[in-house]
This record gives C-alpha cells, sequence and structure tokens, in this order.
C-alpha cells in the first residue's frame, strides 16, 4: 500500500517562506517593511527577519505586515577559532549574548519556544565534527542564495548527508541570506505544510520537518510501499532517491527530452535513509527532508 511519506498527504496549506534575510537593522539595504512588502509581492506567504545579533520586532517595524513575519535573530557564536552563525526563529529577543558558546545558544532558543537552523556550513568552512558537537538545533542550510554569489559555497549537502549517515537528524532548508545589495533574493525557500499561517503554527511545523526545500522544483507527493518510493514533481529533468553512502538506486533522467513528472525507485537492501532531489532544467534542485527506513542487507 502506497503512504504518502511527511509532509505529502497531511492536512494543512502549503506556505511559501523566507527563513533568512537582512534589513537596515543590520546589513541589509532594504527597511523591514520594504523588504516584508517585497516577500508578499513574489508569492511568499510567511517572511522571518533575521538581522545580525538584534531582534528586529515585526510589531514595531512591520505593524501592518501583508504577510506573517517570525520574529528571529541570527547569532553569532564561537566555539574556540570556530565560528558559527545560529538562525534562531520564533524569539523575541536575544537567546545568548553575541560570541556565546553555540550550543549555549541553541538550547537558549529551544528554552524560548523558536527553532535553531545552523546558517551555511559550507561558507563557514564547518567540517562534520563541528557539526556533530552540536544537538537541539532542527536543521542546517543546504542551499544559500547569497553565499553562492558570495563565494560559490552555496550547496552544504555533502555537511548533510554526512551527519545524517553519522546519526544527526537534521532537516535540510533553502534561504536566501537576502540583504538586497545585489541580486542575493527570491533564490532558495522551504514549502512548509501547516493548518494556519500563524506563528505558531508555522514554528510547530518547522520544529516537525513539515517542509521540503527549493531553489524551484515542486514536489507534489513521495510515497513509500515497503522497499518503493514513487515521486510525483512539477516537470524535471532528473529525480533522484538518494541514500547514506553509495546506497541508493540509479536515478532516473530526461535524456530524451521529454520531462519527468513521475519516477518509481526501488530502495538498495542497505539503504538506511531516502531523501528526495529533483532538479529541473535550469538546474534548480528541491530536496525532501530525510525518512530513515530499516535496511534489508
Amino acid at each position: 500500500m502506497m503512504n504518502s511519506l511527511p509532509p505529502f498527504g497531511q492536512p494543512g496549506q502549503w506556505l511559501k517562506g523566507n527563513l533568512h534575510t537582512h534589513t537596515t537593522q543590520s546589513d541589509g539595504k532594504l527597511t523591514p517593511a520594504e523588504n516584508v512588502k517585497w516577500h508578499a509581492e513574489h508569492g511568499y506567504h510567511f517572511a522571518t527577519i533575521t538581522d545580525h545579533n538584534r531582534v528586529t520586532d515585526p510589531r514595531r517595524w512591520v505593524p501592518a505586515a501583508p504577510i506573517p513575519v517570525i520574529s528571529s535573530v541570527e547569532v553569532t557564536a564561537r566555539r574556540g577559532e570556530v565560528e558559527y552563525h545560529i538562525l534562531s526563529l520564533g524569539v523575541d529577543d536575544m537567546p545568548a549574548p553575541r560570541n556565546s558558546d553555540p550550543q549555549v545558544v541553541i538550547d537558549a532558543v529551544n528554552a524560548a519556544g523558536g527553532v535553531a537552523i545552523v546558517a551555511h556550513p559550507y561558507w563557514h568552512d564547518l567540517t562534520f565534527d563541528d557539526l556533530l558537537a552540536l544537538h537541539g538545533h532542527i536543521a542546517i542550510e543546504i542551499f544559500n542564495t547569497g553565499c553562492q554569489f558570495d563565494s560559490s559555497k552555496a550547496l552544504s549537502v555533502v555537511h548533510w548527508d554526512g551527519v545524517l549517515r553519522r546519526g544527526q537528524r537534521v532537516f535540510g532548508v533553502a534561504t536566501d541570506d537576502s540583504h538586497f545589495a545585489y541580486p542575493d533574493y527570491g533564490g532558495g525557500w522551504i514549502w512548509l505544510r501547516a493548518e494556519q499561517a500563524d506563528r505558531a503554527s508555522i514554528v510547530a511545523a518547522l520544529r516537525a520537518g513539515a517542509f521540503y526545500a527549493s531553489t524551484g522544483p515542486e514536489i507534489h507527493d513521495v510515497q513509500l510501499d515497503g522497499r518503493q518510493v514513487t515521486v510525483h514533481c512539477s516537470p524535471a529533468f532528473s529525480i533522484l532517491v538518494i541514500g547514506d553512502y553509495y546506497h541508493c538506486p540509479m536515478g532516473v533522467h530526461a535524456w530524451d527530452g521529454n520531462l519527468l513528472t513521475e519516477a518509481t525507485f526501488t530502495l538498495d537492501p542497505e539503504q538506511e535513509y531516502l531523501r528526495v532531489e529533483v532538479i529541473d532544467v535550469d538546474h534548480h534542485s528541491a530536496w525532501t527532508n530525510a525518512h530513515f527506513v530499516e535496511a534489508h542487507a
């Protein structure tokens, strides 16, 4: 029997959301109101303002926001010589002072009812050990638009698979890290499944991993029947079911020019988790979160 993997098939609505952007309250070029207005006009259903080391309270700066704005902050943390940036979403105050230990920041975010995400691991040259030393964060950024233009360090998928394979069950998010000084906006987002478009529902859905990340394609459904996976998506050149090590089925590609909207795979017998990646003809990707299965070696 085919069952949709979460969040596909769950009750609620799909909400397009931005999780990482800056305003004139830190080093962005748009005011908070201008920033939120841009997101509302470009199809986003919610936004977070993550100014550096200060909470930009939307109730003060965007009192008539056209979409929900989640009070958030990007906290600079440090452990020895290693710097981390922790996106702290759904908090009303700085969770911990700047340059606190990253675990202190994460614990404080959770205590405040928010969720923590480790930003741009590749851009920070974080190692697997740097990431595995942390716990309690919900996700890492696997794509960051600003880091692509800044230094071609947008993708942290290898970090994601590395920690997943080593037992750290974190989600993956795509973001912009937009400052609006150049076109670092509209390149990465999540599609989140929530009952309502309000702060509590959005934060709860983030904590549950009820979303997928995208730079363009849409994933409509992922179904699992035993060891068989079927993916439904917007027109794509490639559909892949990726797992730990090299344990995954061969990807399906539109070599003949007929774009794909569906593909079925049989999981590798030794595969312990699966995540779907869909790639369109413009080389944009969408990624589901990882789903763990029992290997049958």
